[in-house]
């Protein structure tokens, strides 16, 4: 696709995984052209900038779903009791450790939703000669397997942090 700005000297667009976004342009002064150095940078500027409004959109969707984690871990201590009943009867738990399972489940919630905000995109520094660099974005769908002696734990802290990076979970427990 081709972002075109009809009053500037040059244009270019602004894109990100093949979406066009928007675009940047330049106006010189009349008689004055976009030199090969000026037209790279700008280049630049607009491919990093493709990835700087997808990140924007990720945010939003990012305190959304940290939002649902708060959510699900006030649900989970609403229903402490019965879920402890139903896991004691699922596992033979007693009924005390049982309900222990469920709190310590909502506080993976609690804890991978005040994480999810806190990933910052960092690359760490590599070789010299080489490139390295951080992409931040979902990974899509997750699968667990979940032990039949710790369900609401491992739920807890493997779809909580699933759920944090925005990804999807499937959990599947087979006795």
């Amino acid at each position: 696709e081709e972002f075109v700005d009809p009053e500037a000297d040059r244009s270019w667009p602004v894109m990100h995984d093949g979406e066009l976004l928007g675009g940047i342009s330049l106006t010189k002064e009349q008689g004055e052209t976009v030199t090969p150095a000026e037209a790279a940078l700008l280049a630049d500027l607009a491919a990093g900038l493709g990835l700087a409004l997808r990140n924007t959109r990720l945010t939003d969707q990012l305190r959304r779903q940290i939002a649902e984690l708060e959510a699900s871990r006030e649900r989970v201590l609403a229903a402490a009791d019965d879920l402890a009943q139903l896991e004691a009867q699922d596992v033979g738990k007693p009924l005390k450790q049982a309900r222990n399972d469920a709190v310590a489940m909502a506080r993976y919630f609690e804890f991978y939703g005040g994480a999810a905000d806190k990933v910052m995109g960092e690359t760490i520094p590599y070789a010299n000669g080489t490139t390295a660099f951080t992409l931040r974005e979902p990974h899509g769908v997750t699968g667990h397997i979940v032990p039949w002696n710790y369900p609401m734990q491992i739920i807890g802290r493997s779809v909580g942090v699933a759920s944090s990076a925005i990804s999807r979970a499937r959990c599947s427990s087979r006795s």
